[in-house]
């Protein structure tokens, strides 16, 4: 179960170098990945999780 309360936001940055005929830096590629999402619910570590009910909370209800 996804938990409504906790986001997580991963970004990574991935570089190479352009290189010339002699080996020389030129310059370089640089790709950005981002992933969004919520996280998954872990019980006792989770924002969202309802020691009472023993199950995480919907969005809304707390």
């Amino acid at each position: 179960m996804k938990c409504p309360e906790m986001y997580r936001i991963t970004q990574q940055n991935i570089r190479k170098p352009i290189l010339n005929e002699e080996n020389m830096v030129m310059g370089e590629y640089h790709l950005l990945i981002e992933t969004q999402g919520f996280c998954e619910c872990y019980k006792e570590k989770c924002a969202a999780w309802d020691k009472e009910k023993q199950m995480c909370r919907k969005e809304g209800n707390q």
